[in-house]
């Protein structure tokens, strides 16, 4: 069945006719009226472009088409990772620690190819919020239908980072590379290869000391002083939230400053017959059954405290 025949089938089901009256109706009327159908939806189709919701998407597809055409190549000398690549790494990962390091290393490659961009709006009083992200590693991801944990490889991937960051490697330079039995699959640069065999070396010492994820990611970590800059961040916060509460605490007596200057100390109605039914409302409330949770501790409490006191209850 061509384009027309499905357009005009559709079109006839579409008036809600049983299935063999609109089969004849279909055979009658089809030659006739597919044509009008598809012009009909052509037209509509151009119109939604022409306005202004259609210019929106359109100069959006192009931008995105701009930036894909844009995108630099891998600086490694790996290339980029495929998609099958990486389910295969990904099933073997959790197995040795050097797997783990393989993928990470691969995502490191990948990585530069990537729009990863943030895009800020300034507010009114100068501040800037995050406007939209690109897509980057994420969107790829979902777009080839990798099927892989996002949280991990982002794990895998900052550490493989991270440790390139901690051995100064060459940025053509693949971390798996440094891996125990792994040999270069292509020449390494003859102004790479002194810094390719001392990085080697380090890396040797610190899969042969570190020996799990966990201890050598808080071993790069501490080398590269990221502890201490959480801790300097960390400490900023507190630092803020502290003289936050200061202002709020000053504020808080300025007003009850304010409101004792104009209404006078606050007074409590102590008369017996105000005391007498605040006692009747709390034996009230110590009699309740059907109370919630938070409220039902509450009278238990109570009820401890009378206890404790040789219950004066009537």
């Amino acid at each position: 069945m061509n384009l027309m025949e499905e357009a005009a089938r559709k079109t006839v089901l579409f008036f809600g006719t049983t299935p063999a009256t609109s089969e004849r109706i279909h055979h009658a009327i089809a030659p006739g009226i597919a044509p009008i159908v598809l012009a009909l939806g052509a037209g509509v189709f151009t119109a939604y472009l022409a306005g202004e919701t259609g210019r929106a998407i359109l100069s959006e597809l192009r931008r995105r088409r701009r930036l894909r055409e844009k995108l630099p190549a891998s600086p490694s000398l790996r290339g980029t990772p495929t998609p099958d690549e990486l389910e295969k790494l990904g099933a073997a990962a959790p197995r040795t620690l050097a797997m783990r390091l393989r993928l990470g290393s691969r995502l490191a490659d990948l990585e530069p190819t990537l729009d990863a961009r943030i895009e800020y709006r300034e507010l009114a009083n100068g501040q800037k919020r995050i406007k939209s992200r690109a897509p980057g590693l994420k969107g790829w991801l979902a777009d080839r239908r990798v099927t892989l944990n996002y949280s991990t490889l982002v794990r895998y991937k900052k550490l493989a980072q991270r440790l390139r960051q901690l051995l100064a490697l060459d940025d053509r330079l693949p971390l798996e590379w440094l891996l125990p039995g792994e040999d270069p699959s292509q020449p390494v640069p003859s102004d790479l290869i002194a810094k390719y065999a001392a990085a080697k070396r380090r890396m040797r010492v610190l899969l042969r000391t570190h020996r799990n994820f966990s201890r050598l990611s808080r071993h790069v970590e501490a080398e590269l002083g990221i502890p201490r800059l959480l801790a300097v961040r960390r400490a900023r916060v507190r630092d803020r939230r502290e003289r936050r509460a200061g202002r709020w605490r000053k504020d808080s007596v300025r007003r009850t400053a304010a409101a004792r200057a104009k209404h006078g100390p606050p007074t409590v109605d102590s008369t017996p017959a105000c005391l007498e039914a605040t006692k009747r409302e709390f034996l009230r409330f110590l009699g309740e059954r059907d109370l919630p949770p938070p409220l039902a501790h509450l009278r238990n409490k109570a009820l401890h405290w009378l206890g404790t006191l040789g219950d004066t209850r009537e």
